[in-house]
């Protein structure tokens, strides 16, 4: 994950998904994987629990060819451990 520059004004945090090419061949799995991302940082945004990673213009999560045979309930955790060890 990258985390951008800090924001000064009160405009949302944007939030990219991004799995290379070089991760596997086949777009059924690199769409899979993006789609596991999106939706556990869904549901963390519902929950509430994205700690300090608001306070930054940009969100970047970067899948790796390790991630694509990881299920929902393992991804949902990376992508939270993963917030919440944003430093501002």
């Amino acid at each position: 994950m990258f985390a951008g520059i800090k924001k000064k004004t009160e405009t949302p945090t944007k939030v990219g998904f991004v799995v290379s090419k070089k991760t596997h061949k086949r777009a059924v799995k690199r769409n899979r994987l993006k789609r596991l991302m999106r939706e556990s940082y869904r549901l963390l945004l519902k929950e509430n629990e994205l700690g300090n990673s608001q306070e930054f213009m940009s969100l970047i999560f970067v899948g790796t060819e390790h991630a694509l045979d990881k299920d929902f309930k393992t991804m949902y955790n990376i992508i939270k451990s993963l917030l919440k060890g944003l430093k501002c």
